[in-house]
């Protein structure tokens, strides 16, 4: 075989290799999804994240032809569920609906995942304002009456939050720092009590997402001192951000997204992504997320991922100045 053939056989082969694993490529998109999805989401049902995915999951069955199933894995603060979507990987059909509070945990103690490393993100589901609230029977209007009430009372004035280690329990402890006073964290399993005893006057105050506040706040039940976002909310347009309200430079979403584990096929994970992406465009199923205190934004994967890693180096400094442990 002279040099010429064998260079023009080597050409032929790497052809036919490329077609052969595009061919397979394409096979496997168009023979995906083959049975139900499973959207696995480490929280009760009813929380946000699980909301979330229910209408997301609904508008996505219309447009893979398969049952998308949500299954509610509680537990270990998140970590049950985030090890039920690993070991149901190879299926390629189950899929994690994860939040801030979960990609944390491996700020607390060691994990055999990382939502940065062991899975690759998707979509951004939704995003909403961490809220300040209060009662109206506590006098607090602003965060600066809440400054000069917690001055030189260290840890006499309390805040709800929904976990020991959450974003909510975090976003409390930076713009009390920022503040320069010492607020006394009562962490609660979920918003809905901590909500029912800030009402009641048993806690000063609460911060949780604007889910979970949002229908107090127009009953009047509770009052919104602030909200974490760097501009102030569509859904709460006259309440001031934490950064107008001087307790320093903050911008946190409370956020919920969509997570492949890592190796899943780029052609489910295109496919996964372009549904779920026609789904949060719909204008009644953006109207629905708003309702509930939630906003879709436009973000890409790698934009996602790269603000997760920065905010995990900001938070890995607060929880270690802070000496913050999960309980």
């Amino acid at each position: 075989m002279t040099a010429i053939s064998k260079r023009q056989f080597t050409q032929r082969l790497g052809w036919t290799a490329l077609t052969a694993m595009l061919m397979s490529k394409g096979a496997l998109a168009q023979d995906w999804p083959s049975k139900a999805i499973n959207l696995v989401v480490p929280f009760p049902a009813g929380g946000s994240n699980d909301v979330v995915a229910r209408l997301v999951g609904e508008s996505a069955r219309k447009r893979l032809g398969q049952a998308v199933l949500v299954d509610n894995k509680p537990g270990a603060n998140g970590s049950l569920g985030v090890e039920t979507t690993l070991r149901a990987a190879k299926d390629q059909h189950t899929f994690l609906v994860a939040s801030d509070s979960v990609s944390l945990l491996p700020l607390f103690r060691t994990m055999p995942w990382d939502l940065t490393k062991t899975f690759t993100p998707i979509a951004v589901l939704s995003f909403q304002p961490i809220v300040v609230v209060t009662a109206p029977s506590s006098g607090l209007k602003t965060i600066q009456d809440l400054q000069a009430r917690a001055k030189g009372k260290p840890d006499q004035v309390s805040y709800a939050s929904s976990g020991q280690g959450s974003i909510q329990h975090l976003v409390g402890e930076l713009f009390s720092q920022n503040l320069g006073v010492n607020l006394l964290h009562i962490p609660y399993k979920g918003g809905g009590q901590a909500v029912n005893d800030v009402i009641s006057g048993q806690v000063n105050l609460a911060v949780l997402g604007a889910a979970a506040v949002l229908p107090h706040i127009k009953s009047g039940k509770l009052i919104a001192l602030a909200v974490s976002t760097k501009r102030r909310s569509s859904i709460l347009p006259d309440t001031p951000t934490l950064s107008e309200s001087g307790a320093g430079d903050i911008d946190v979403p409370q956020w919920s997204a969509l997570f492949a584990v890592e190796g899943t096929p780029a052609p489910i994970i295109s496919q996964m992504r372009k549904v779920v992406e026609e789904s949060l465009a719909e204008t009644a199923l953006k109207q629905q997320l708003l309702g509930l205190a939630m906003e879709t934004v436009a973000m890409t994967p790698d934009s996602f991922q790269q603000r997760m890693i920065q905010d995990r180096e900001r938070w890995a400094k607060l929880i270690k100045d802070r000496k913050i442990a999960m309980e």
